[in-house]
């Protein structure tokens, strides 16, 4: 019983088994598709980038009046991202996500108040 048992084991052990090797150290990277949404801003006038930026910032539930400086910053893991500066002096990032959205952070100036 134990024998049949043990060999039986075995087969499923070696059954698991495909054949491939066991790599150690950090997973290949992956083809890093770019984003056609990218693309798209990227083809936009200036303005429009800005106008862009400015509804993500705005959908994003943070106060800007006006965007005085925006730069497009190195992608990170594969995501483009752009640096913003409002009228108000706050400042914010905003990374493209797949599917076309927007994350929003950032240092918001409060609001004032009247």
């Amino acid at each position: 019983m134990t024998r049949t048992l043990i060999a039986a084991i075995a087969v499923l052990l070696l059954g698991a088994c495909d054949g491939s090797s066991i790599v150690s150290g950090p997973p290949p990277k992956a083809d890093a598709t770019p984003n056609p949404m990218e693309a798209k801003i990227d083809a936009l006038s200036p303005a429009l980038q800005q106008m862009t930026m400015f509804r993500a910032i705005q959908d994003g539930n943070f106060t800007c009046q006006k965007i005085v400086q925006m730069k497009k910053r190195t992608p990170t893991v594969g995501k483009a991202i752009w640096d913003a500066e409002c009228e108000d002096q706050g400042r914010y990032v905003i990374q493209l996500q797949p599917g076309g959205i927007f994350w929003v952070s950032g240092v918001p100036q409060p609001k004032k108040r009247f």
